[in-house]
C-alpha cells in the first residue's frame, strides 16, 4: 500500500553484465503497478454517484486491492528468490496489472470494480517481489544499494502520480474514469515488450537463494519476539488503517464535510502526501529505530486530532496540517516498525515473521470496509469519530509502550 519495500536478499547473476535498459523497464513495470494501486482515489465520489454504490461498497473496492495483494503472497510470495528465471513471474503479474487497469476502464458495476482492484492487488503483489529480485540480480553488485533505491522511487513515484493523473483528468474534464487507466495499460504494455526484448540471453543465477526460513517455526520466533513483534505490527496495522481510511472515504469527506468540490486538488493533496511519506521513510532510516517507531507513533494521534477537529468545525486548513503529520508519521512508523522486527527476529523464523508482520499490515486495508458499514447505519460523522477515537487511544497506548520496552537483537 502505501511503503517503499528494501529489496529481497538473492543470488546475482556470475557473469551477467549491468543492463540499463533492462533495469529501467524493471522499474517501469514497478512504476505501473503502483500507479494502479492509488490512480483511482480522486475518483471514488463519482463512481459512488454513478453506479449508487454504498459507503460499505465503495469501501469493498477500495479493500479489494489488499486481497489480491495478499492471494499473492499467499500464493506466489516465496517464489522470486528461488526461480532461475524471473519472468515466469514478472510477465503474468504485469498482465494482470494491464488486465485490472481495462476492467476499471471499462467498469459500469460493483463487481467489475471489484474485480479490477483484486487483479490489481494479485498483479502487484506478485511483481513486488519478482522485480526486486531481478533488480537485485541484475544491477551492480553494490550491496543491494541500487537496487533499494531503484524500488524506492519507483514505488514513490507510482504511488504520488496515480492521483495527479487522475486528479488532472478530473479538473479537464477529459475521460477521468478512462484516461488513467489506458495511460496504465500503455505503460504495463511497455514494460512487458521492454522486458521481453531487452532480458538478457543465457542469464544465468547462482544456485537459488534459500528461503531465509531455515527450521524455525512461527510460534517459536513469536516467542523469542515476545512483545516486541506484537507492538510494532500493532504500529504498522494503525499506521496503514489511518492511510487506508484516508485515501478511501477522504475524497467524500473532503467534498462533503470541509467543502472541497474540486476532487483534482485532492489528488494533488494525497501526491503530496505519499511523496512526503517517501522522503521521510528515506530520513528515518538513519534514526535510532525505537525513537523513530515512538515519534510516528505520537505523530499518528497528532494527526488524527487534527482531521478529527477539521471536521468539527475547526479551521479546514488543520486537515492539510494533519495531513503533512500523516506523511512523517506513515514513513517513521514503517521504518521503525520494519527495523525493529529485523533486530529482534531469530535467523531461524526471520522469514515467517515478516511475513507475518506484512500480513497484518494489509489487513488494515479492510477497515476501511467497517467504517463504511458503520457509515451507511449511522452517517459518516459517526465512522470517522470511530476512527479518530479509536487510532488515537491505540497510537498514545503505542508510544507509551515502545518506550518501555527494549528490543534487544535477536541471538
Amino acid at each position: 500500500m502505501m511503503s517503499s519495500p528494501c529489496a529481497p536478499t538473492a543470488a546475482h547473476g556470475s557473469e551477467v553484465d549491468v543492463r540499463p535498459r533492462l533495469l529501467g523497464f524493471l522499474s517501469l513495470a514497478l512504476m505501473s503497478a503502483l500507479l494502479n494501486s492509488s490512480v483511482p482515489t480522486p475518483l471514488y465520489p463519482h463512481y459512488q454517484a454513478a453506479l449508487a454504490l454504498s459507503d460499505l461498497g465503495l469501501s469493498l473496492i477500495y479493500g479489494g486491492y489488499a486481497g489480491g495483494v495478499l492471494i499473492a503472497l499467499f500464493g506466489v510470495g516465496n517464489l522470486a528468490g528461488r526461480v532461475a528465471d524471473l519472468r515466469i513471474l514478472i510477465l503474468p503479474a504485469l498482465v494482470a496489472v494491464a488486465g485490472g487497469a481495462l476492467l476499471f476502464s471499462l467498469a459500469d458495476s460493483f463487481w467489475s470494480l471489484l474485480l479490477g482492484r483484486v487483479l490489481a492487488g494479485i498483479g502487484t503483489g506478485t511483481l513486488t517481489g519478482a522485480a526486486n529480485v531481478a533488480l537485485l540480480r541484475f544491477g551492480p553488485q553494490d550491496g543491494g544499494r541500487r537496487a533499494a533505491l531503484s524500488a524506492t522511487l519507483s514505488f514513490t513515484a507510482g504511488l504520488a502520480f496515480g492521483p495527479v493523473f487522475s486528479g488532472l483528468a478530473l479538473q479537464l474534464d477529459c475521460y477521468p474514469t478512462t484516461l488513467p487507466f489506458l495511460l496504465i495499460l500503455g505503460m504495463a504494455s511497455c514494460a512487458i515488450a521492454g522486458l521481453v526484448l531487452s532480458w538478457p540471453r543465457g542469464a544465468r543465477m547462482a544456485a537459488p537463494a534459500p528461503s531465509g526460513q531455515g527450521g524455525g517455526s512461527l510460534g517459536e520466533g513469536l516467542r523469542a519476539t515476545g512483545a516486541g513483534f506484537f507492538l510494532c505490527a500493532l504500529a504498522l496495522f494503525t499506521a496503514w488503517a489511518v492511510a487506508a481510511s484516508l485515501l478511501a472515504i477522504g475524497p467524500k469527506v473532503v467534498s462533503e464535510m470541509l467543502g472541497m468540490r474540486d476532487l483534482g486538488l485532492f489528488g494533488y493533496l494525497i501526491a503530496a502526501y505519499l511523496v512526503f511519506s517517501g522522503l521521510c521513510q528515506l530520513w528515518a532510516r538513519r534514526l535510532d529505530a525505537r525513537h523513530t517507531l515512538q515519534s510516528g507513533a505520537l505523530a499518528l494521534a497528532l494527526c488524527v486530532l487534527l482531521f478529527a477537529g477539521a471536521v468539527h468545525g475547526l479551521p479546514g486548513w488543520l486537515a492539510g496540517l494533519g495531513l503533512l503529520v500523516a506523511g512523517y508519521a506513515q514513513g517513521a512508523v514503517f521504518v521503525g516498525s520494519a527495523t525493529l522486527i529485523n533486530r529482534i527476529a531469530p535467523p531461524a523464523s526471520h522469514a515467517r515473521l515478516l511475513s507475518l508482520f506484512y500480513v497484518i499490515a494489509y489487513v488494515a486495508n479492510w477497515v476501511p470496509a467497517l467504517l463504511g458499514w458503520v457509515s451507511d447505519g449511522t452517517g459518516l460523522l459517526a465512522a470517522l469519530d470511530l476512527l479518530f477515537v479509536g487510532s488515537t487511544l491505540t497510537s498514545l497506548g503505542l508510544a507509551w509502550a515502545v518506550s518501555r520496552h527494549r528490543f534487544n537483537p535477536a541471538v
